[in-house]
């Protein structure tokens, strides 16, 4: 599950889709504020900071007394498309593409969103028409969030940018990249430092009294992850462990509990999840099994988007800088377009260690 889109943002969706779909053509009037905010149940200012993104997006004019007027496309600007096809999987893409709409209009970017599919579609299949949707659209370019747990993922992530790259459309990878660690693509890519993020983690916990950790995932996890294990066995490593004494454990969605049983059996102290969501349902496998959190198990996760503060036992998180993410990603995008020979480089930021009960030392 992800977290509901801010109002405004929705507000300014919906009005952006109906220009881009010619409900409202060039030369007409959207309907008033008055209109909007008994549409969608909210004040003024709401509906007010939705136009003023219109506004600097240059799709409407507004004047006073007047209202806001559907202004012509500038067949001169920029644009760049969304194509994030797990965007229902990971939580952190609904806020960094929050903030890349945002930030849009401040560098005169327009955003390209695919039209609405077929939601039946399997995921290479609903990558694929948009694709060929922003291909149509001709756009410079697009933020793309490369697609994992599928087969040869790889080979079809590699498929996609090579089309856009025939066509001259400029690509910015968003969290991950195509290739597996240490091999890089030759794009521009904004992502957290996952090592540093696995290590950072793993290195509270071990400060606060654990000696024996587990890193647990679901199967087949995303690239990110392997870097998060890669972190967790360095800081081990600096603390006088050995890195094999690391505990792995992938567990099952429609069984947890066995997870839980087998992270009692081992002793483990200190569990490093993969994201947030792994984390929820193996704290809650471990409350069912009468553990005190954090007394006798120390638990952690990745992302703090929504998950961590609403736990039964507040979660410790690697909180991820999404609205940074999105804000750079908008600046690397503009600056590849216009500069497409520079070399490309890679973003990586430090996120944030937000301490809560779920892994406080306990007299």
């Amino acid at each position: 599950m992800n977290d509901p889109k801010p109002l405004y943002l929705q507000i300014y969706e919906d009005l952006h889709t109906s220009i881009r779909n010619q409900r409202y053509a060039p030369g007409d009037l959207l309907p008033s504020e008055k209109t909007i905010c008994e549409q969608y149940k909210t004040s003024r200012p709401t509906v007010a900071k939705a136009i003023k993104m219109l506004s600097d997006a240059k799709l409407v004019h507004r004047q006073a007394g007047f209202g806001t007027q559907v202004l012509a496309p500038d067949s001169s600007g920029l644009s760049a498309g969304l194509l994030v096809p797990g965007l229902t999987e990971t939580e952190i893409f609904t806020p960094i593409i929050a903030s890349i709409i945002e930030t849009a209009p401040n560098f005169e970017l327009q955003i390209a969103q695919p039209y609405e599919l077929n939601r039946s579609q399997d995921r290479k299949a609903l990558a694929l028409s948009q694709v060929e949707q922003f291909i149509k659209k001709k756009v410079n370019g697009v933020f793309f969030g490369p697609l994992e747990k599928i087969p040869d993922a790889e080979a079809f992530n590699l498929s996609i940018v090579e089309r856009f790259t025939e066509k001259g459309i400029q690509v910015v990878l968003l969290d991950r990249d195509i290739y597996p660690w240490p091999q890089q693509a030759p794009f521009d890519m904004i992502c957290i430092g996952n090592i540093e993020a696995g290590f950072t983690m793993a290195n509270h916990l071990l400060e606060n009294g654990c000696k024996q950790l587990a890193f647990v995932s679901s199967k087949n996890p995303a690239m990110t992850v392997g870097h998060r294990i890669i972190g967790t066995r360095q800081a081990l490593l600096q603390k006088g462990f050995s890195a094999r004494s690391l505990l792995y454990v992938e567990y099952e969605q429609d069984d947890p509990s066995t997870a839980a049983a087998q992270l009692i059996e081992a002793n483990i102290d200190g569990i490093v999840c993969a994201n947030d969501a792994t984390a929820a349902v193996i704290l809650r496998a471990l409350l069912d099994l009468s553990v005190k959190i954090p007394e006798q198990i120390k638990v952690c996760g990745f992302d703090d988007v929504k998950y961590a503060s609403l736990l039964s036992v507040p979660l410790t998180s690697y909180r991820q800088p999404c609205q940074v993410m999105g804000q750079l990603a908008v600046e690397t995008m503009v600056n590849r377009i216009k500069h497409p020979e520079r070399p490309p480089h890679h973003i990586a930021l430090h996120g944030t260690l937000i301490v809560r009960e779920s892994s406080e030392m306990r007299a």
